[in-house]
C-alpha cells in the first residue's frame, strides 16, 4: 500500500483528499462557531428585562406561562401600602427573618406582587414601601405551592401565591411574583434583596447548526476512509 501510495496517481489522489478534508473541517468549524454565536445572541436577548405585562400577553388567564418563569422583567407603577404581607420564618444569609412582599399597581390597574427582600421582622425599619412611582427590575417566579392551607396571622402569610394575595388584597393580582433586584429610585432603609429560586432558563440549543458542523466532520472522516479503502483494494494482488 505504501509503494502504491507513492506513485504519481495516488499522490494526486491524496492531495485531492487532503483538500477535501481541510475544506470539510473548516466548514464544520464555521458551523460550530455559528452555533456558539446564535447561543450567545439568544442568551443575551433573554437576559434583557421586558415589561412584566408582556409576559402575560395571550397567556391563559390565571397562569404564568412557562417561558416567563425565571425571566428578567420590569415593573413600573406605585406600591400600595395596603397591599403588603410578611412571609414568616424565611432563611436569608443564615438568619431567620421575614420576606416583605408588596403589591405594585401597574398602569393598567393590575397588581404584581414584588418580593422586596428580607428583614429581621415584618415591622423592621425599611418595611414601609416608598411612596410615588418606582421602576422595579427583578426576576419573575412561579407561585409557591406549599403550605396552601396554612392559617396566617393578619399581614403574615406562609407562602407566596397570587390567588391567596388576591383574596387578601381584594385586587387583580398577576400570577407569580417578582423578586426585586434593583429599584429606581432606591430608598434607605430597605429590605435586603434575596436571590430568586428559579434563575433564567437557558435557550434551546441550535441543533440544526450543530448537526451541520457534525455532518461536515463526518464527511471529512468519510473522505479519508474512502481513500484508504480504495488504496487497499488497489494494492491487493489480482486474482
Amino acid at each position: 500500500m505504501l509503494r502504491l501510495a507513492l506513485t504519481p496517481r495516488w499522490i494526486v489522489a491524496a492531495l485531492v483528499v487532503l483538500l477535501f478534508v481541510a475544506a470539510a473541517v473548516l466548514l464544520g468549524r464555521w458551523q460550530w462557531q455559528r452555533t456558539q454565536t446564535i447561543l450567545a445572541a439568544e442568551r443575551a436577548a433573554i437576559a434583557q428585562p421586558i415589561p412584566v405585562q408582556d409576559v402575560f400577553d395571550g397567556a391563559e388567564p390565571g397562569r404564568l406561562p412557562d417561558e416567563g418563569i425565571g425571566r428578567p422583567v420590569l415593573a413600573e407603577g406605585a406600591y400600595d401600602p395596603d397591599y403588603q404581607v410578611a412571609v414568616a420564618d424565611r432563611l436569608h444569609e443564615g438568619e431567620v427573618g421575614a420576606w416583605i412582599v408588596t403589591g405594585l399597581t401597574l398602569p393598567d390597574g393590575r397588581v404584581v406582587a414584588v418580593l422586596r427582600g428580607s428583614l429581621p421582622t415584618g415591622s423592621s425599619p425599611g418595611a414601609v414601601p416608598p411612596a410615588g412611582d418606582v421602576t422595579v427590575t427583578g426576576v419573575l417566579q412561579p407561585d409557591e405551592g406549599f403550605y396552601a392551607d396554612a392559617e396566617s396571622a393578619p399581614g403574615v402569610v406562609a407562602s407566596i401565591a397570587h390567588d391567596r394575595l388576591a383574596k387578601l388584597w381584594q385586587a387583580d393580582v398577576l400570577p407569580g411574583f417578582v423578586v426585586l433586584r434593583s429599584q429606581d429610585p432606591s430608598t434607605a432603609p430597605a429590605p435586603v434583596p434575596v436571590e430568586p429560586t428559579v434563575q433564567t432558563a437557558d435557550v434551546p440549543f441550535p441543533l440544526q447548526n450543530f448537526f451541520y458542523a457534525f455532518q461536515w466532520w463526518v464527511f471529512a472522516a468519510f473522505g479519508v476512509a474512502v481513500y484508504l479503502r480504495w488504496l487497499w483494494i488497489e494494492s491487493r494482488p489480482a486474482e
